[in-house]
């Protein structure tokens, strides 16, 4: 082969890596403005990651710590269409439209980012998407969004609350998750930032992100970033807590209806919890039938009718189980269940520093009791409650506070009045205020010798002083930290907000959670 052929090769690899890098921007930016247009960049972008692993002889593809459990759930989700009772093409359609462009955004973006640079670039199109996300939120609240025409709120329960934003997510709740993630990921920077500047870009960040949040009404994301904040601020730094304490006290004077719809959410006074509920149970009846293989990816909403029990208007259309886990559950199996937070909650460990063999090892027991008990209903009802122990335990274990380690000495301090001038030391001071040439001091027992310069006030002003210019400049090693722990912090929210809500229903939701699992997995390998 001559040498244009080889460079003209070379080329062509390098458009295509290129390519593969800006379909993953697109997807990152577009995937809460228009979900078509991200799921047309996704397939635009393995489609060049194929062609690029054709051509590239030298190329090889990568695991990643969370392929198998995919893997399993991938299987187990198409199996499930299959053998549903539905027997519908939608739900073929549905599985192969979503559950493809899920995967496939795993795949891609595993795969190509290698580099802090990637993860920089793909950060800054998450933020400058989720900053017209905001605004747009903003521009609704100002100019009204009438809850009477979405149907969002209980008017008995709620008369005075007129306005629930929803930006570009259709949805209140679904606005609130995605927010929570980008307060999740602020927060990760946050604890990072060395610079003023930073730190006070990513506090107004997170006051914007937070005052979006309370627009949007939603109880369950509200209380899942509040366990947030807590969690790691009394365990880490509670400068989080307090930060967190004085934009909701805040918000709450300001704002009484806000604050009398979160605390409504410790009662039954509204008639969405009763509704829950009620869905609960008949969810609970689907697992008990369909135990392996489930009901079917997507086939909540035809076979919800055969166990509706409470919720009594028959043109209400019930799409899912308002609760993570019994969704998936329902839909493909507990088998698949566990498969799908094998990935959801490892991603969620390993992003908050916990090796993957621990993460592993945890979901693992957890399984072999299941599968190794007579009373199958029974062990899973109690596996429930341990889990649920185990997670909390674990939380609280990561966000311990360090000790030292054992035999580290510390430096000793002396006192200045420990320390000897000699006469010749004193008159070299009074010749030259700023320099001084110090020598034969006593400093604990031995003589040393040293120049002393005294720092003019105008450089120790400076010093104090915003330097706005490089607030985007961070070490890459302290970016990368920072990001992964937001990544952790995310899923952690999204992990909470299930209990009450299936916020991965939603494409865009989803497309972001598999997106940044693949980029936590990423940078772990990067920083490995």
């Amino acid at each position: 082969m001559d040498r244009v052929s080889v460079f003209a090769r070379r080329r062509r690899i390098k458009n295509l890596e290129d390519w593969t890098l800006y379909a993953i921007l697109t997807e990152a930016f577009f995937l809460a403005l228009s979900p078509a247009v991200a799921s047309t960049a996704v397939v635009f972008g393995v489609i060049a990651w194929f062609l690029h692993s054709r051509i590239d002889s030298h190329y090889k593809m990568r695991s990643l710590p969370f392929d198998v459990p995919v893997t399993i759930f991938l299987l187990i989700g198409a199996v499930s269409v299959f053998t549903s009772s539905a027997r519908s093409f939608d739900l073929i359609y549905n599985y192969c439209s979503l559950v493809g462009i899920y995967a496939l955004t795993y795949l891609i973006v595993g795969q190509t980012i290698q580099t802090s640079e990637q993860v920089k670039m793909v950060a800054q199109a998450l933020s400058a998407s989720a900053v017209l996300v905001v605004l747009w939120g903003f521009f609704q609240f100002v100019f009204g969004v009438d809850v009477a025409d979405v149907k969002w709120t209980d008017p008995e329960a709620f008369p005075e609350l007129r306005k629930r934003v929803f930006s570009t997510l259709e949805n209140p709740n679904v606005l609130a998750g995605y927010l929570d993630v980008f307060i999740c990921l602020a927060l990760g920077f946050l604890t990072k930032a060395e610079r003023r500047a930073q730190k006070i870009i990513l506090i107004i960040a997170i006051g914007l992100l937070a005052l979006c949040l309370v627009m949007t009404y939603s109880r369950g994301a509200f209380i899942a970033i509040a366990v947030v904040f807590a969690v790691y601020g009394v365990w880490k730094d509670l400068r989080i807590l307090i930060l967190f304490a004085a934009i909701t006290g805040l918000v709450a004077y300001s704002d009484t209806t806000f604050t009398n719809r979160i605390l409504s959410a410790f009662s039954m006074s509204d008639s969405s919890e009763g509704v829950r509920v009620g869905i609960w149970v008949s969810t609970s009846a689907m697992i008990s039938d369909h135990p392996f293989t489930g009901i079917g990816w997507g086939a909540y909403q035809y076979v919800y009718p055969q166990y509706n029990y409470y919720v009594a208007d028959s043109d209400i259309i019930i799409y899912h189980a308002h609760n993570i886990y019994l969704n998936y559950a329902a839909e493909v199996g507990i088998v698949g269940a566990l498969a799908f937070f094998w990935y959801f909650f490892g991603t969620m460990f390993v992003s908050l520093g916990v090796s993957q063999h621990s993460a592993e090892k945890w979901l693992s027991e957890r399984i072999e009791k299941i599968f190794s008990s007579n009373e199958f209903l029974q062990e899973l009802a109690t596996l429930i409650n341990e889990k649920l122990s185990d997670f909390a335990d674990g939380v609280l274990k990561l966000f311990s506070r360090k000790k030292p380690p054992k035999g580290k000495k510390t430096k000793q301090l002396i006192h200045h009045e420990e320390m000897n001038w000699s006469e010749h030391t004193r008159q070299k001071f009074a010749d030259d205020e700023r320099v001084a040439s110090v020598e034969n001091i006593s400093v604990g027992g031995e003589n040393i010798s040293a120049k002393i310069i005294k720092i003019d006030d105008a450089l120790e002003a400076k010093k104090e002083e915003i330097d706005w210019d490089n607030a985007t400049n961070i070490d890459d090693k302290k970016f990368l930290d920072g990001f992964k722990l937001g990544i952790g912090l995310a899923f952690l929210s999204m992990a909470l907000n299930g209990f009450t809500d299936d916020l991965l229903f939603n494409i865009p939701s989803s497309m972001l959670m598999w997106l940044l699992g693949a980029l936590a997995m990423a940078i772990e390998k990067i920083k490995n």
